[in-house]
């Protein structure tokens, strides 16, 4: 199978001890026959594979390829290491990941590794390096001449694995590693080959060390620096875990594909402890992907658009597919789960991966699981096999997206903004809240702001500011930004960009140190204002902050100091540009004081919102948190943000209250049209490009007129509506 010239349906089936053994030849004829998908994929977990030290036993994982030969499926071979052998932990156990706490971590069973031997071994020991190495070395002698085989995926979700065991009744100490001793030493030859003296590193930590043998990763809150080195120093290794999982495939076999794929897509959920990088991960692989579960975090339509184009911007180029779509309800814990998909989430889900360039969706997974806290859950069949109004919703869109696949195949997705990610800002936010959730909620609000005026974005980190084409920039609340990516961006306005930034952009420099004036360097005369001190601000229904001694904040309801001052208490930021309108301040209030800006939004006598011509290019500039009031659907923020965008990005197609993709392939269009509102059908005139005389809708196959090079179009609530436009 070919997968770079077929727009890929399958689906999750096997991962041990489910489906069971006896069963997988009814399974594979029904996802073949009756589903009609294209492909299936096999999780191959390390300690059910390689029990005992020198033997291997792959014997279920021929069976099932055997069935796959012959009723011609593809497979997918999903090679996990976060699986260890008992064994090897008994050989070795200073190898256990070890938290800040100072516990190790045995080897047991874990939601998405049921079978056990979660969550692996620390790679920093050179045991584990050696058994994984021959561990994919033999999965890839064993299967790399099978017809069936279509490629590798080298690692499931690749993040710092033991951060996500399932601890409930942990503290954030127990979500933090891994502190073995030999991370330890890792970490700090890191930071000696960084550094090169203990001077310099002494000036950038504002330490008194003698020797870089006395330095240890921090447990503490402590200084940004500390905590910025030690999770940049994880987002390396990690990357480097990656290229040599993709390198030891391609020495076996140089023929196959190797992808993998995200299970969180930072900036959208944030996990800084988790340590994940996607534009890293992606580097050395043949094709990325990402799970993808909305109903498990009540995504808007917005918010699930955007996990997609951060996945196509974090492939480089490369293609991209969802690689976990949900088959039924996801858990939240064990007892309670999501809500379960409908038929029609299946169609929009799909159509709009598609309308931002996926070239395939894989299901997350055929049977209902069995084990632990995923059981009773995701399987688009139910347990014994039979099939679901899902299923069947399923198998009807896989027909019309493969009907279709010449031009999805061939569509290239045009953005129109660029938004900076930093995984520097998500650190730094860490170590000053243990969470990086403002971070994430402050893109999750631009992208918002961008979705609705049907734009497209590409989501950048700081080493491409200079390979920016679109006409807008976005910085969501950039705490800390270095010299050369604040040059970048300066140049990228005075040679015609439009800049869009929160307050206290570049607050922070690469040593987490506060720089004495702001904006940070040249953004200053490129923004046309010097802020003012920063003033912390609350909902006016919530309590006050309150510190405490053990780093934990408290609610203070009944304080006896005096009345807060009305700026303190999200006061009213009132635009008078680009249009007029009210916006709550969000986290803090930072007046700007003007040095050629325009003043466009203000709060009394105090400006917080400018305007600024630069060279050929603009800059607005916001003295709070725009992102944050736009995530919480401030429509003053969206009212002014549509305003902005509009002046200065054009997009394919404009939308009112329907929400237009144009598809566009060699020969043919597509047009995906999305109503996300949840009670009323929605019908709008769609002013199509010339070229178009022909429309067809996909779902019914009826030929629609296009009159005056307008579409009229009615799309029932939350549904999409999908015609095929051709000259």
């Amino acid at each position: 199978m070919d997968i770079t010239s077929t727009f890929v349906y399958g689906t999750h089936y096997w991962r041990p001890p489910n489906p069971p053994r006896d069963q997988h030849r009814r399974h594979l004829e029904l996802i073949k026959t009756e589903l009609g998908f294209d492909l299936v994929r096999l999780r191959l977990q390390w300690n059910w594979h390689h029990r005992r030290p020198k033997t291997f036993d792959f014997d279920e994982v021929h069976e099932i390829c055997d069935i796959c030969d012959e009723v011609g499926l593809a497979v997918l071979l999903e090679m996990s290491l976060e699986s260890a052998p008992y064994w090897l932990e008994e050989q070795c156990p200073q190898a256990r990941y070890v938290n800040a706490n100072g516990r190790a971590i045995e080897l047991g069973s874990q939601e998405a590794t049921p079978a056990g031997g979660h969550p692996g071994l620390c790679f920093h020991h050179p045991a584990v390096i050696e058994h994984g190495e021959r561990y994919y070395r033999e999965t890839v002698r064993q299967f790399k001449d099978r017809d069936c085989l279509a490629l590798y995926d080298c690692w499931n979700e690749p993040h710092l694995e033991p951060c996500w065991c399932n601890n409930p009744w942990g503290n954030m100490g127990d979500r933090l590693f891994c502190y073995c001793e030999a991370s330890r030493a890792a970490f700090r030859g890191w930071l000696e080959r960084r550094y090169g003296t203990i001077r310099e590193f002494n000036d950038t930590w504002a330490r008194a060390y003698t020797s870089f043998k006395q330095v240890n990763p921090p447990i503490l809150q402590g200084n940004y620096s500390d905590w910025l080195d030690w999770l940049r120093f994880w987002l390396e290794e990690l990357q480097e875990n990656m290229h040599w999982r993709v390198r030891v495939i391609k020495e076996e076999d140089p023929q196959h594909l190797v992808v993998s794929h995200s299970g969180a897509t930072p900036p959208v959920l944030p996990r800084a402890n988790a340590c994940i990088d996607n534009w890293r991960f992606a580097e050395p692989v043949d094709m990325w992907g990402t799970s993808f579960a909305p109903q498990a975090f009540s995504w808007d339509l917005a918010t699930c658009a955007q996990v997609f184009e951060v996945t196509r911007s974090s492939a480089g180029g490369k293609p991209f597919w969802v690689s976990e779509m949900p088959g039924g309800a996801s858990n939240i814990r064990g007892f309670r789960k999501s809500r379960m998909p409908r038929a029609k989430d299946y169609r929009v889900w799909n159509w709009l991966a598609a309308a931002m360039g996926s070239q395939g969706t894989i299901h997350w997974c055929y049977l209902a699981e069995r084990t632990g806290h995923e059981a009773g859950g995701y399987g688009m069949m139910r347990a014994d096999g039979s099939h679901t109004s899902r299923s069947l919703a399923i198998r009807d869109v896989a027909v019309d997206l493969r009907k279709h696949q010449d031009v999805l195949l061939a569509a290239k997705v045009k953005s129109q903004v660029a938004v900076l990610n930093d995984p520097d800002i998500s650190s730094l936010l860490f170590a000053m809240e243990q969470s990086d959730d403002l971070y994430g909620k402050s893109h999750v609000g631009y992208y918002r702001a961008v979705w609705h005026a049907d734009l497209n974005a590409r989501f950048i980190t700081p080493g491409q500011l200079d390979k920016i084409e679109e006409p807008i920039l976005v910085i969501p609340m950039g705490l800390l930004l270095d010299d050369e990516a604040i040059e970048r961006i300066v140049n990228y306005v005075h040679g015609g960009g439009t800049l869009i930034a929160d307050a206290r952009t570049g607050m922070f420099d690469t040593r987490g140190w506060l720089r004495p004036t702001l904006p940070a360097g040249r953004l200053a005369q490129a923004a046309g204002l010097v802020e003012e001190e920063m003033l912390a601000t609350y909902p006016k229904d919530e309590a006050v902050d309150m510190p405490t001694a053990d780093g934990t904040i408290s609610k203070d309801n009944l304080s006896s100091a005096p009345p807060l001052d009305e700026v303190h208490l999200s006061p009213t930021i009132q635009f008078t540009a680009p249009l007029s309108a009210g916006v709550s301040a969000e986290e803090f209030v930072v007046p700007l004081t003007t040095n050629g800006a325009e003043p466009i939004g203000k709060y009394g006598d105090m400006t917080l919102a400018t305007h600024h011509r630069y060279g050929d290019g603009h800059v607005y500039y916001f003295g709070t948190y725009m992102g944050l009031a736009l995530e919480k659907n401030s429509l003053g923020a969206h009212e002014v943000m549509a305003a902005i965008l509009k002046a200065h990005a054009e997009p394919t197609l404009r939308g009112h209250k329907l929400r237009p993709r144009l598809i566009r392939g060699d020969d043919a269009s597509l047009l995906v049209v999305f109503n996300e509102d949840h009670e009323r059908s929605v019908q709008e005139q769609v002013v199509l490009p010339q070229q178009y005389s022909k429309a067809t809708c996909v779902r019914t196959e009826q030929t629609c007129a296009i009159e005056d090079g307008e579409l009229s179009i009615e799309v029932e609530p939350e549904e999409v509506v999908v015609y095929r436009l051709e000259s």
